[in-house]
């Protein structure tokens, strides 16, 4: 009896507020300084949470922006291929006999206007054509990874060679190659689709996919032309206008001068393999 008497006189005593009413003390005087301490911590502790908010909110917005690539000019672009193509080839080296041809693909991959001063045009692809082992293979993969045109690049023999491929099938091969193909964006500056390059254009032979002999290559060239990838269409090749039209007939022969601008190297360009 004594405890619950002794208890009720400790509750009596604890705030009112502890006991469920709430009181606003008003009747409580607080010091200027006591004020402005209250007043400066409160602030404090404002700014600091509206501080995180702004942040958590550009951080949101930049994870909902799509990252922004550079876009190169044809001086950017020829020294990325400068840097790019000693990795591929240490002997490479520009001469006479390249230095026009890297600056006119250096215009082009950069999408210049100044490449279609010599009647060349942007909406075409490149046809690459020299004598074996002047560098057309390696300067075109060391343009391939670009800010305005990238591209894959496989040879015209892999193609044909895959379509015998019991695996994917010969319709799978010429599919792919008919269309843009898949790609990185992270690895081709924002592009997730594009062109492709097909090196040594002539050499494959005419391949047989469960008896039915087909023109791999001549095929896909046909389909990429009735798409319209003109410019993300190239090639490089070591024959002329007669031997294209000897390999593919003259169907082939007339859609790439339709598709691609023309660029040769000098007869006399040196063997860098040698």
């Amino acid at each position: 009896m004594e405890k619950k008497q002794h208890t009720k006189q400790v509750n009596e005593l604890v705030a009112p507020h502890q006991q469920g009413d709430i009181q606003d003390y008003n009747h409580i005087e607080l010091s200027s300084e006591e004020i402005e301490e209250i007043t400066s911590a409160a602030l404090r502790e404002a700014r600091k949470r509206r501080h995180f908010q702004i942040q958590n909110k550009k951080y949101l917005e930049k994870l909902s922006k799509p990252p922004e690539y550079p876009k190169f000019d044809a001086e950017t672009t020829q020294k990325f291929f400068l840097k790019t193509v000693q990795n591929i080839n240490p002997n490479f080296m520009i001469n006479e006999h390249n230095e026009k041809i890297i600056n006119l693909l250096s215009l082009y991959f950069s999408g210049d206007d100044r490449f279609e001063q010599d009647g060349f045009s942007l909406q075409k692809g490149i046809m690459l054509v020299g004598p074996v082992g002047c560098g057309k293979t390696t300067i075109m993969k060391a343009f391939q990874i670009n800010s305005n045109n990238p591209y894959a690049v496989t040879t015209a023999r892999k193609i044909s060679d895959s379509y015998l491929s019991r695996e994917n099938g010969g319709e799978y091969v010429i599919n792919r190659y008919s269309n843009l193909i898949a790609a990185h964006p992270q690895q081709n500056f924002g592009f997730s689709q594009i062109g492709l390059c097909i090196d040594d254009l002539g050499v494959e032979t005419v391949k047989k996919n469960f008896g039915n002999e087909v023109d791999v290559v001549g095929d896909i060239i046909m389909n990429r032309y009735e798409h319209e990838l003109f410019n993300t269409t190239h090639f490089t090749a070591n024959i002329g206008g007669n031997e294209i039209e000897q390999a593919y007939g003259p169907r082939i022969k007339s859609r790439l001068r339709q598709m691609c601008n023309f660029i040769a190297f000098d007869h006399n360009a040196p063997d860098f393999r040698k």
